[in-house]
């Protein structure tokens, strides 16, 4: 709820006479796994509110759903089909937001995968190769190439990047895997050193870390009675809920605001209390 309260503050700026004048109006955000989920409801938060979107995903056919609906904002929204192993893809991604749009304010590097993984001993080396490139080493690289754009074509205000983590970044899990733990602690600890490389070239550097969250993905995977889904979810999370897509992108839009300057080298859990409990 302070996160939220804090967002509707600092999403409007007085203007003339009194008007409020919505901050990312013509601002450039560039959105990884843009087309789904957290990723689709952040992109959509911000062409509510007149940004200039660029959203990336593998799939274009997912790519132009996504293009259809978010086009119904009003605000240019952009699609460029990206793979965040690829560091030439990734190259690309972030020269076509500038090439679209001539600069780039806003990152939300939330693109990632989330597979079955056995026990330390019975792991294969191809699952954690595989789940640490696109869960880490996508973020490392999506990083340098949005730092590089942003020191380049900044304009009058900072540039922001948010990295998607997840509570798991901070303690292990019985629902979590080996190689999905440790890259979200990695990404953790990304977004901390790049935050204190950057802090005084004017980008801020955050993270957001959901609990379970309300996705097609997550809704398919809750069979059984509602009382028996609740009881389970309730388990991880003491409010008994998933997070809404919608909470998470109210918190990157937040830490991209003027209201959250001060805010760098940061994570913000989003998960009912679940990291509070012993």
């Amino acid at each position: 709820m302070e996160i939220g309260l804090l967002f509707l503050s600092s999403q409007f700026q007085p203007g003339i006479e009194g008007v409020a004048v919505r901050e990312f109006v013509d601002k450039v955000v560039l959105v990884t796994g843009g087309t789904t989920g957290i990723g689709y409801a952040t992109a959509k938060a911000f062409a509510g509110e007149g940004a200039r979107v660029v959203i990336c995903g593998r799939t274009r056919e997912k790519g132009d759903k996504a293009l259809e609906e978010l086009g119904r904002l009003g605000s240019d929204v952009r699609f460029v089909p990206a793979d965040v192993t690829s560091e030439s893809s990734v190259k690309g991604m972030v020269e076509f937001a500038i090439d679209s749009f001539g600069s780039l304010d806003y990152a939300f590097n939330n693109a990632g995968i989330f597979v079955p993984e056995p026990l330390f001993h019975d792991h294969q080396t191809g699952t954690w190769e595989k789940v640490i490139a696109s869960n880490l080493t996508g973020v490392y690289l999506c990083m340098k190439y949005e730092l590089a754009a942003m020191l380049r074509t900044q304009r009058k205000s900072d540039g922001v990047i948010i990295n998607n983590a997840s509570i798991v970044g901070h303690r292990g899990s019985r629902a979590s895997g080996l190689a999905y733990t440790a890259a979200k602690h990695g990404v953790l600890g990304l977004t901390k050193q790049a935050a204190i490389n950057y802090a005084g070239q004017g980008v801020r550097i955050n993270a957001v870390s959901p609990g379970p969250t309300l996705t097609e993905a997550t809704r398919s995977g809750l069979e059984g009675p509602a009382d028996e889904v609740e009881a389970r979810i309730s388990l991880l999370n003491p409010t008994g809920e998933l997070v809404p897509t919608q909470e998470i992108a109210a918190a990157v839009t937040f830490l991209c605001s003027s209201g959250a300057s001060m805010i760098n080298g940061h994570d913000i859990p989003l998960d009912g209390g679940q990291l509070a409990k012993l």
